[in-house]
């Protein structure tokens, strides 16, 4: 049975039409969005780019929510291209980008012990951008196992890592994307 955005039950769908649902379309879509700006974000102000984040990270945590359990028949097609190097060229570019405001105070909740040390919004980000990344790029080859691949990983990746970074990192964005609504206002702008 085929719900608008996913399938609430797989068991009778053709898995070609599995990866080629409306929620992955969508979330591939919303998730190449982000990689564009991440890559390109040297060209906007600071303030844009809080406008963009402050937009972008409610949807893609939504279409990360809403991407189907897609059970994969081949595992040698899963694959990984963001190197640690590019990572750390990524993380570094949003960390010179950010400024003083790369660092915030949060408890982080993700793994068994609850953590308050200063999170990093540039090191968020990055993790974030990498996933996604890696699900474009795998999703992009012709195969279906590839494709079922992309699905699954970026599904388990949702839960174990992106999805709770992005969390983490929308308070921060909310607050830095007020100041400068706040002070626009103030300057009669």
């Amino acid at each position: 049975m085929k719900d608008g955005l996913f399938f609430t039950n797989m068991e009778n769908v053709d898995k070609e039409e599995v990866v080629r649902t409306k929620a992955i379309v969508e979330f591939f879509t919303f998730a190449s969005e982000y990689c564009i700006f991440i890559d390109k974000m040297e060209q906007n102000e600071l303030s844009d780019t809080y406008a963009f984040l402050q937009k972008m990270l409610p949807v893609l945590y939504l279409k990360g929510a809403l991407l189907p359990n897609v059970e994969v028949d081949d595992n040698s097609a899963n694959e990984r291209f963001v190197t640690e190097e590019e990572y750390e060229t990524t993380r570094y570019r949003l960390a010179e980008f950010l400024g003083d405001n790369d660092f915030f105070a949060a408890v982080d909740l993700n793994g068994d012990t609850m953590d308050s040390s200063p999170i990093s919004l540039s090191e968020l980000l990055s993790d974030i951008y990498t996933d996604l990344k890696d699900f474009l790029l795998l999703y992009s080859k012709e195969s279906l196992s590839a494709k079922e691949n992309a699905v699954a990983s970026a599904y388990y990746n949702f839960y174990d890592n992106w999805g709770m970074r992005l969390a983490l990192a929308l308070p921060q964005i909310h607050l830095l994307q007020s100041k400068v609504v706040l002070d626009d206002s103030a300057n009669g702008e």
